[in-house]
């Protein structure tokens, strides 16, 4: 798979920063975090859905992987 670069410095690291303009309007900036060139913007409640997603997507996985490791246990043991 191919590896992202900032198109300024061409560094491969990138992160998330939170700002919020003068109207009090909220967003993510995706930026670079050698030389802070900014390469995306999304709003802060777009942020949000995906976390919730995420989350929930995250807790269903680990909820069957649970269960998943129970009844191995209790297979082995009987």
């Amino acid at each position: 798979m191919a590896r992202s670069k900032c198109p300024s410095c061409e560094y491969h690291e990138f992160e998330a920063v939170q700002v919020t303009t003068k109207t009090g309007q909220k967003f993510c900036l995706i930026q670079c975090v050698a030389c802070g060139c900014v390469v995306g913007a999304l709003d802060e409640v777009k942020i949000t859905n995906v976390i919730k997603i995420a989350e929930k997507k995250l807790s269903k996985f680990l909820e069957n992987l649970n269960r998943k490791v129970i009844t191995a246990c209790q297979r082995k043991n009987s």
